[in-house]
């Protein structure tokens, strides 16, 4: 006889494989979820990896990023612009004695180019020194090569360049309508945050501090006197996907050419510069000095917690086209009391060094072993650029 299945074998049949249906579904949507939760992890910590690098180190390739800027131009809580060091490549090697106009006009008060010669039959560059050439036109830099090198040999000068100049420095920022981080250069303006995960960075935040690991300001942006002493930078990244994944990263960079690490300060009028007190100081050179005109100032004020000021009073003279000379120095202390004047006229190229103004070292701003100092300034000071005529000057300060 043929027999068929009972009502009751049947709907436990379909009781068994109900069962074994919402396992299966059961273990593949927890499956799913695990691999989604973890697909989703893994983009959200690519992405915020990848734009905290760009931000620190620059894209890859030649680019800068933070890490490496010479100055900070512009310092807020949610945006930087600073000066990367320039490469100019575009010479060769011509005539013995040939004048070089750079692409870019060097930053008033700082170091001399970097030279690089490429030989024909290498293919490294090696170092080779240099020299600026001043002229009249305050508007471009012109360099010349200190030793004879042969013709047609690749150059390439890298220096501090002129933050005025078209399309030197770099902006980063966030955008928080478009939740994404943007860099702004020379060549244009782009997202460096746009990814194909749809991950949006809903945070950003820049905090800038000095050489003592203090927070430089905790307004929304760094007073641009104070924009010497940053040495660090925090930065803080929050990244989204979807309605509730988020990941965070934070990052602490030592700036590698910060004036106040490098212990080489360009100076502005208005700029303020912790300095160390007259016991601790061992090098404080005025140098680079240019740009100068007759009857051009520099005037510098160091002022302690307590106690009296020192201050200082360059005026220069602008003697031939190629020739500028300190002509005078006063010094005052305290201030509004002059206590020395000398007339140096010595060539502004040399500088002057402010640890050994006046006779004997009496005037001068360090403590002088064996002589009873006139000037003594302790404990915490503070050096100010009161007036600054002369278009570009730096100062070289070691404790």
């Amino acid at each position: 006889m043929r027999r068929g299945f009972t009502l009751i074998e049947l709907l436990m049949s379909i009781a068994i494989a109900g069962l074994i249906t919402a396992a299966t579904y059961f273990s593949l949507d927890t499956a799913l979820d695990s691999w989604g939760y973890s697909h989703d992890r893994l983009a959200l910590q690519k992405v915020v990896s990848e734009v905290m690098k760009e931000v620190i180190n620059g894209a890859p390739g030649d680019e800068y990023g933070i890490r490496d800027n010479l100055e900070v131009v512009t310092a807020g809580l949610e945006r930087v612009v600073f000066t990367p060091p320039w490469t100019d490549d575009t010479h060769s090697v011509a005539s013995e004695n040939f004048i070089y106009r750079l692409n870019r006009k060097i930053k008033p008060g700082t170091g001399v180019p970097i030279g690089e010669i490429k030989l024909p039959e290498s293919n490294k560059y090696q170092i080779i020194p240099v020299k600026v050439v001043e002229l009249e036109d305050s508007d471009v830099s012109q360099v010349q090569l200190g030793i004879a090198v042969p013709l047609g040999s690749d150059l390439r000068f890298t220096y501090h360049p002129d933050a005025k100049g078209a399309g030197v420095t770099r902006k980063i920022w966030w955008n928080s309508d478009a939740q994404e981080v943007y860099l702004e250069d020379a060549n244009g303006i782009e997202s460096i945050s746009k990814n194909l995960f749809g991950v949006k960075i809903v945070d950003l935040q820049f905090r800038y501090y000095d050489n003592t690991n203090t927070l430089v300001s905790d307004q929304e942006w760094v007073d641009q006197r104070d924009l010497n002493m940053i040495t660090g930078v925090e930065v803080y990244m929050v990244a989204k996907l979807r309605e509730n994944k988020l990941q965070s990263l934070i990052n602490f960079v030592n700036l590698r050419n910060a004036p106040m690490r490098s212990g080489y300060l360009p100076l502005r009028q208005g700029t303020r510069i912790p300095v160390p007190d007259s016991e601790n100081i061992h090098t404080l050179l005025l140098s680079n000095i240019s740009g100068v005109s007759s009857g051009d100032e520099l005037e510098l004020e160091i002022e302690p917690e307590a106690g009296k000021s020192w201050r200082i009073n360059l005026k220069f003279e602008h003697v031939s086209l190629t020739k500028s000379t300190i002509d005078s120095y006063t010094i005052e202390y305290p201030i509004a009391r002059p206590v020395h004047t000398e007339y140096p006229r010595t060539k502004v190229e040399d500088g002057l060094d402010l640890l050994t103004v006046g006779p004997n070292g009496l005037y001068d701003y360090d403590d002088d072993n064996d002589i009873e100092d006139f000037v003594l300034i302790k404990g915490k000071a503070m050096l100010r650029v009161v007036k600054m005529d002369v278009e570009g000057a730096g100062l070289f300060m070691r404790p």
